[in-house]
């Protein structure tokens, strides 16, 4: 099975390496691949890497808009989504459109807090999303429970963690 094989999914922050990794296990704890920020890139990139070492999808931040935003491609370099947050808002408001710009997916909950779902656009959860604070390292849980791209669920999870890590920094 691939790595966007899977339903359920549990994603380790490696604190312990050089550059930013993340290590997407499947519920036993078994590796299926790692989710790596690239070093040295104008725009910030985070790359989907199966256990074979072969890229199956990336995200990219968008260079100069006034909100945050990250484009979400396939091994195939085909841009399948936007994820972008709301300028202006209390709280994060976040949402996922395809490439023409029709709003597929809503994140609600509390994204500070890392409790929260991914709606489709009738309102039905596609995902839960829980993050643990573990002492050693962060450690997302994630449930998918509709038939919607593993790819994009993971691509919305690392988008937020990119984020929520550049506000830190600043």
């Amino acid at each position: 099975m691939g790595i966007f094989d899977y339903r359920t999914y549990i994603i380790d922050e490696k604190l312990l390496s050089v550059r930013d990794t993340l290590v997407i296990k499947d519920e036993k704890g078994e590796e299926l691949g790692k989710a790596i920020k690239k070093i040295l890139t104008i725009r910030e990139e985070i790359e989907f890497i199966d256990n074979h070492g072969k890229k199956v999808g990336f995200v990219k931040r968008k260079l100069l808009t006034p909100r945050a935003a990250y484009e979400v491609f396939d091994q195939d370099k085909k841009r399948i989504a936007n994820i972008k947050k709301k300028v202006v808002a209390i709280g994060d408001d976040w949402w996922v459109e395809d490439p023409a710009g029709k709003k597929i997916l809503n994140v609600d909950g509390n994204i500070l807090g890392l409790e929260y779902k991914i709606e489709d656009k009738s309102g039905q959860d596609v995902a839960q999303v829980s993050k643990k604070w573990v002492s050693i390292s962060d450690q997302y849980g994630i449930r998918i429970t509709s038939d919607v791209n593993p790819l994009l669920i993971l691509a919305v999870v690392t988008a937020i963690d990119m984020e929520k890590e550049r506000k830190d920094k600043s």
